[in-house]
């Protein structure tokens, strides 16, 4: 087994959890803080599901669409709205960062909703990363409006983007159309979300980050999670043989991640069809 790499190591921090065999490390902290500790071009891909900064309802809700039965759009103080001013700071604080740790040819994925995703997109295009492909990500199970003011909501955004416009982009095009059958995919990712057997508000259905991997490394390449959450880029990454270094600010969703890394709920499954090299 290679060992993981050592030279993405941030000087200062410890991490949370470490397994050479899966080539996996979690850091405890602010990513904002850690990211400046990295050495530049270290990183073949990133994804980042950063707080989207859209929560200011308080809403309490009883549910009875087979998902939780109980919803709390207070369900964590990071989703709080904060003013755009904030947002466009704390955007560009992490994207230069990102920037400058990815190597030449290697690209970013960042998911977000309405609220957060046209700051990022300023944002990425501000700091000259180059945008390649806007993702719609429809979940067909999404739960419905409960106040019944709106529509339903059952798409999010997610940006890819280059780290420039020099080197080759890593983009494993023949694979992703023997994946989707012979077909050149579309920007328009069609899934559902499945339960978990762990609790956390805004987990990533693993069905997206195998396509986003897939589609943009090779085995072995390292991949950086700058909002961890709860773990799903790592707990991927690991099944599909690529190293992975995920950043988580809450101790809570840390302890969830390394509970998941070892296995506690469930070892990987691939989602997608295992057709081409891998």
């Amino acid at each position: 087994m290679e060992p993981f790499i050592t030279h993405c190591n941030p000087p200062r921090h410890e991490p949370f959890y470490y397994d050479a065999k899966k080539r996996a490390k979690l850091f405890h902290g602010d990513s904002c803080d850690i990211l400046k500790y990295m050495p530049d071009s270290c990183i073949d891909m990133i994804f980042a599901d950063p707080p989207y900064f859209g929560n200011q309802s308080g809403l309490k809700i009883n549910r009875k669409d087979g998902h939780t039965a109980f919803f709390d759009t207070g369900k964590a103080k990071w989703a709080l709205s904060k003013s755009l001013e904030f947002q466009f700071d704390f955007h560009y604080a992490w994207l230069t960062e990102a920037k400058r740790l990815l190597k030449e040819g290697a690209t970013i994925w960042i998911t977000g909703t309405y609220h957060s995703i046209g700051v990022i997109n300023v944002v990425l295009q501000d700091l000259k990363f180059k945008i390649l492909n806007e993702i719609v990500l429809y979940k067909k199970n999404a739960p419905p409006n409960f106040k019944g003011s709106c529509f339903r909501a059952v798409t999010e955004s997610m940006i890819w983007a280059k780290k420039s416009e020099k080197g080759r982009t890593k983009f494993n095009y023949k694979l992703m159309k023997a994946i989707n059958g012979g077909t050149q995919m579309k920007n328009l990712w069609e899934y559902r979300a499945e339960k978990n057997p762990f609790r956390h508000p805004a987990t990533k259905q693993p069905i997206i980050l195998e396509y986003v991997i897939l589609a943009s490394t090779n085995v072995n390449d390292v991949i950086l999670d700058p909002f961890a959450g709860s773990g799903t880029t790592g707990f991927v990454a690991n099944g599909l043989r690529r190293k992975c270094i995920m950043i988580e600010m809450e101790s809570e969703y840390c302890s969830l991640i390394k509970s998941r890394m070892e296995g506690k709920y469930g070892e990987f499954q691939r989602k997608t069809k295992a057709e081409g090299p891998v």
